[in-house]
């Protein structure tokens, strides 16, 4: 299991190569709150490419926990008492928190790196 959840997180696609040196140490600060606050880089920071990049797939990720999280409130609303939706609908909260959490651990390490699953999802360009 922990070989299939590495080969998913490392299976996705590196861009470091595509920026400079001077935008990704200039650019780790703000991008660290592309995770945290994706609004605030993205408008205020709109010249560095490396956090410009970062901001793109946290709103990704942001929506997309918003989305989540209106589903999970309908869900609840019905009040479904299946195990399945007891166990699954939480558990999906700490995935989005894990991808946060590789999203900042690429920034840190000065990465470009796209999130898994959040790649495919294109709400925001």
């Amino acid at each position: 299991m922990r070989n299939f959840i590495l080969k998913i997180i490392n299976n996705v696609e590196d861009n470091t190569e595509e920026f400079n040196i001077k935008d990704i140490e200039d650019g780790k600060d703000m991008a660290v709150l592309c995770y945290i606050i994706p609004l605030i880089p993205y408008f205020l920071n709109k010249k560095n490419k490396f956090v410009k990049y970062h901001s793109i797939i946290g709103m990704n990720l942001f929506i997309i926990a918003i989305f989540y999280y209106i589903f999970f409130k309908m869900i609840l609303s019905i009040k479904i008492d299946i195990i399945l939706f007891q166990i699954l609908l939480p558990s999906i909260w700490l995935i989005i928190l894990l991808l946060c959490c590789i999203g900042i651990s690429n920034v840190c390490s000065g990465k470009a790196k796209k999130l898994p699953f959040v790649d495919k999802v294109k709400i925001f360009r």
